[in-house]
């Protein structure tokens, strides 16, 4: 039943995904142009008002591009609360909680689709990154930066990638399971539900924040690098699964739609 209900929502989200990534590939590619238009300047007159104008054009798209990049991010993240909201605890609710599935596979599905989509954004924006700077990375020393980085901090470069990549792959769950209890949580404000799931947030966010800072103070003596990513990654897992229990327990037992 995962399987299907994975369908029906890549279905529906696909619907705001692909103009919002297909946009931002078009306006890559016209920026790869843009860009190599720009450094092929040096190759006529410098009081070229045409190349002049592509130049300030260019400044302009970047910024844009930036935006555009920013709010790709941003975007992603808002598509991802809303649908939760609109099918999980709103009028739409109704439906979807008619369904002959758990509750947990329903939250499975939003998670892992939220995932899925996170990790497509980030593929795609790489990608335009690289197309950028295709036919330039031969004159960007990024070996001898890469190394001067890792001796600059000092670490274990095996440890710390270790517990990085868990950490990013646990981020795929933990920050949308994060939003999807706070969301839960507001439902058990009867009059002021939107506004109960946004004090969560604040709340939770805050509180999260704190514990981090003291134990980034108490293992900063030691090895910043072991002692935090070792409690980064346990905290990241342990909220994670703390989110999925607590919106689990309230949309199966305490959701009230009316």
């Amino acid at each position: 039943m995962l399987g299907k209900l994975l369908k029906k929502d890549f279905s529906s989200t696909c619907r705001f995904f692909i103009p919002l990534l297909g946009g931002y590939t078009v306006a890559a590619v016209l920026g790869k142009i843009l860009f190599e238009i720009v450094l092929s300047q040096s190759q006529v007159p410098y009081n070229s008002t045409f190349f002049d104008g592509i130049t300030i054009f260019s400044i302009f798209y970047l910024i844009i591009c930036i935006v555009y990049l920013i709010a790709c991010y941003v975007m992603t993240s808002v598509f991802i609360v809303y649908d939760f909201y609109k099918t999980m605890v709103s009028d739409h609710g109704y439906l979807t909680h008619t369904l002959p599935v758990k509750t947990s596979t329903l939250i499975w599905s939003k998670t892992l689709m939220s995932a899925f989509w996170h990790i497509l954004v980030n593929l795609i924006i790489g990608l335009s990154f690289l197309l950028l700077f295709v036919g330039h990375l031969k004159d960007v020393p990024v070996m001898d930066i890469f190394y001067s980085f890792v001796h600059a901090i000092d670490f274990k470069l095996n440890s710390y990638s270790f517990y990085t990549v868990v950490n990013g792959i646990l981020e795929l769950f933990n920050g949308p399971l994060m939003f999807f209890a706070c969301i839960a949580i507001g439902q058990l404000w009867k009059n002021h539900r939107i506004m109960g799931a946004v004090l969560s947030y604040i709340g939770m966010y805050v509180l999260i924040q704190i514990i981090s800072t003291i134990v980034l103070v108490i293992t900063g003596n030691s090895s910043i690098f072991t002692g935090y990513m070792i409690y980064a990654t346990l905290f990241s897992l342990i909220t994670t699964v703390l989110f999925f229990l607590v919106t689990n327990y309230i949309l199966s037992n305490k959701l009230n739609l009316e």
